[in-house]
């Protein structure tokens, strides 16, 4: 059996590369692409202006409606602010959830497609982030203890991050920051 060894080099940047496995190993390659990412694109200046104002809505699809609706204003207590027919189907529901600070959270449904879940890939989307001030996150905590809601807290129950999974298994992260 190989011994495994992490060796860290900083390198011309500042930043630290990780050689994971020894000189060669395939960690290298990835590791070197992420110090690439951050020498082209990552700046110092987190004050200047970009190019959006900020999320309006996020479009994901469910089976449910109604158990996707009452998980998301009973567990996380959104505010259901639309229902409309979907533009692009008139037979799939459109509707919008408030997630607070003016952006919103959308759900289709198409019950004329069937219940096939997506499959997790390029394109597909990993989980959802919210933010929450530590008073709403404890609220959410509690509720999702109370429910007998299977969670995992990375922090504490007063700080930090709780992942839970919705009706359709998207995974969500209710965060109070890093």
């Amino acid at each position: 059996m190989a011994i495994r060894f992490a060796l860290s080099t900083r390198n011309r940047t500042g930043s630290y590369r990780r050689e994971i496995g020894g000189k060669g190993n395939v960690m290298t390659d990835y590791v070197r692409r992420r110090d690439e990412l951050r020498d082209k694109y990552l700046t110092d200046d987190t004050a200047g202006p970009v190019g959006t104002a900020g999320v309006d809505h996020l479009a994901l699809i469910c089976s449910d409606m109604e158990a996707t609706v009452r998980f998301y204003t009973e567990v996380l207590n959104m505010r259901l602010a639309k229902v409309i027919t979907n533009r692009d189907d008139p037979t799939s529901t459109h509707v919008f959830l408030d997630m607070g600070g003016g952006n919103m959270l959308a759900f289709f449904d198409f019950p004329e497609h069937g219940p096939a879940p997506a499959v997790r890939g390029i394109g597909s989307m990993h989980h959802v982030a919210l933010k929450a001030d530590a008073e709403k996150y404890r609220a959410i905590v509690q509720t999702l203890k109370s429910r007998n809601i299977q969670h995992d807290i990375h922090g504490s129950e007063e700080a930090g991050s709780v992942y839970l999974r919705d009706p359709d298994n998207i995974l969500v992260e209710v965060t109070t920051g890093y």
